[in-house]
């Protein structure tokens, strides 16, 4: 009986080490693993399928809908037709609409996705560009006002010297360039960026000529 006892560990021991359990732990582990991994890609997967078939996720008219307001968020931010991004979205959401209409509901969500992409690249470009014509209209902007203080100061120095005659001459003009100076004033007010750029041209010509007329006098 001592003796049988004494053996017992030893048995369990060599029953723990046996080569054949080892391998059957390996072997379970392993499909463990195998299962866990199919899981994962299950889990990744069905849901994908489910949305590109229909089954759940967004109909072909919301993601119409989604197109639609990208890419009028793509208008108000400032995007115009020589963008070719936003160019693309319109086209591509007129194809959705198309597709939705034939009741091709697969690509019809494909192509409002795609048009929501285009938009949201039209997007930023509008903003882009804002910024940059927000950064030009600044120049403009300090730069010709600069240039009418000193206008105003060289008209106030000429003009006493002057018959009546050349005053009521000199004062014509000058209103005429206050009001082409102030145009773009006004628009840089309003924040009309493209506006001020676009009147730069016409500002800077009217002011030359209103200081080369003062010089003259001024001789």
């Amino acid at each position: 009986m001592v003796e049988w006892v004494r053996t017992m560990p030893t048995q369990a021991g060599l029953e723990r080490r046996r080569p054949d359990r080892r391998v059957f732990i390996i072997l379970l582990l392993r499909r463990l693993t195998v299962y866990a991994i199919g899981a994962s890609v299950l889990i990744w997967a069905v849901p994908r399928l489910l949305v590109e078939f229909g089954v759940i996720g967004p109909s072909p008219d919301e993601t119409i809908a989604a197109a639609e307001r990208a890419l009028e968020a793509a208008r108000t931010y400032g995007a115009t037709p020589d963008m070719p991004p936003f160019v693309a979205a319109q086209k591509e959401l007129e194809r959705a609409r198309s597709l939705a209409a034939q009741n091709h509901g697969r690509d019809a969500r494909h192509a409002s996705k795609h048009a929501q992409d285009l938009a949201i690249e039209a997007q930023r470009q509008a903003i882009v560009r804002r910024d940059e014509r927000r950064h030009q209209a600044e120049l403009v902007y300090n730069d010709l006002d600069r240039q009418v203080n000193e206008l105003e100061k060289l008209y106030s120095s000429v003009t006493p010297g002057l018959d009546k005659q050349q005053v009521g001459e000199l004062l014509s003009l000058m209103k005429a360039t206050r009001v082409v100076t102030g145009a773009v004033f006004l628009a840089h007010e309003r924040e009309d960026f493209e506006a001020v750029v676009d009147g730069e041209a016409k500002a800077r010509a009217a002011v030359a000529q209103m200081k080369s007329r003062l010089e003259a006098a001024r001789r």
